[in-house]
């Protein structure tokens, strides 16, 4: 599937819904760019646990950094 939109002034850019849609892009989650040769590529960034490396759903956000709620348990757990 391939579309064209035009860059704005800004550099911004308007991913069209079908993509969207096709890909599973939800407003708010985190893209990244990559330059491969003379192509840019768009990528989601799936969130995953900063200490078990676990993609889920359920991930806490604690100092800027995603915990599955396991981890944040076993933490809990731990003498201070």
């Amino acid at each position: 599937m391939g579309m064209t939109r035009r860059i704005d002034q800004l550099g911004r850019v308007v991913v069209p819904a079908e993509l969207r849609r096709a890909l599973g892009v939800r407003e708010g989650d985190v893209v990244s760019f990559t330059a491969r040769g003379q192509e840019l590529v768009l990528s989601r960034v799936v969130p995953s646990c900063a200490i078990c490396a676990t993609s889920t759903d359920d991930l806490v956000d604690v100092h800027d950094k995603h915990l599955c709620r396991n981890c944040v348990k076993e933490i809990r757990l731990q003498p201070a």
